[in-house]
């Protein structure tokens, strides 16, 4: 296997909450840890060309809800469904979504720069290229 060996500096509450979760479940490869985190977070947050079905995790206060729903109107396109929950003076959204990646980071980025969101999350799937040829939703 080709690799590369780095070092990475973490705070130190940080690295102890992942030794104990690694003790805690049997793990001794903190280097496969790493590797996960760090394809999960460029599946959800690199722009590319890649069609994708996912989902779009959204917290926000109520009084951001007008806001949120204009943004969610400019991708209309590319939102299959929406759950929305309320807690509280919380709205919480699971959005599914499809379409090119780089078009749905727009969308979260969007979502993120609006006053009172407190989360925005892009869970992904790929999905081959026959598919969204295929996709008519």
């Amino acid at each position: 296997m080709n690799v590369e060996k780095i070092s990475v500096s973490i705070p130190k509450e940080l690295y102890e909450r992942l030794e104990k979760y690694m003790q805690s479940n049997g793990i001794s490869d903190r280097s496969k840890i790493l590797q996960t985190a760090l394809r999960d977070f460029l599946d959800e947050n690199e722009k590319d060309q890649t069609y994708v079905i996912g989902i779009v995790n959204l917290v926000y206060d109520y009084a951001s809800t007008d806001k949120v729903t204009t943004i969610q109107h400019e991708y209309e396109d590319k939102i299959i469904s929406v759950l929305h929950l309320h807690k509280g003076e919380k709205c919480v959204e699971a959005i599914v979504v499809k379409g090119m990646k780089s078009e749905l980071v727009d969308l979260v980025s969007k979502l993120t720069s609006v006053k009172g969101v407190s989360k925005v999350k892009l869970i992904v799937s790929e999905v081959q290229d026959n598919f969204h040829v295929q996709d008519k939703h």
